[in-house]
């Protein structure tokens, strides 16, 4: 059995401190393939510099592209999982599903909206567009850390 390859992306948002936690999140879980795209304001200049001086000290792969779809074309992943409130989405995460993906040599792109509401319909047609069952909104940062846990719980 091999082990596939888990992308997660953080997609259009503006926050410095966003920048900033969701590097600290997904480097802390064991995220090793990091993609921002679609910064805008004070995240675009400031923000985005930061996201790399962290991934370069945790020695962690860091890209920055215009939009998801320039991830898919460049990263080739095999599955694309899109986090999105439970009205816009008819699947629920599973980690059980995505853990036995990536067990199986898979690449795997979760892609997080940084903005509200989230992610646009637009960007929705990338992929599969997904919800966590039985919890209220936690926004981005939330559902990044929660994913990998049980992700990586179904790994291990």
């Amino acid at each position: 059995m091999s082990s596939g390859k888990l992308i997660i992306q953080l997609h259009n948002f503006s926050s410095i401190q966003l920048c900033r936690d969701f590097m600290k999140s997904a480097t802390g879980l064991g995220s090793r393939d990091i993609v921002f795209s679609k910064a805008s304001g004070a995240a675009s200049s400031s923000g985005v510099p930061i996201a790399q001086k962290i991934a370069y000290s945790q020695k962690v792969n860091f890209l920055y592209f215009q939009d998801i779809s320039d991830t898919i074309e460049l990263l080739s992943p095999d599955e694309v999982y899109l986090f999105i409130r439970r009205p816009f989405s008819k699947e629920i995460f599973d980690s059980k599903s995505i853990s036995e993906s990536y067990s199986d040599g898979k690449t795997i792109l979760l892609v997080f909206g940084g903005a509200e509401p989230g992610l646009s319909k637009k960007d929705l047609d990338h992929g599969t567009a997904i919800y966590f069952d039985k919890i209220n909104e936690i926004g981005c940062l939330g559902e990044l850390t929660l994913s990998l846990y049980l992700i990586r719980k179904e790994i291990e």
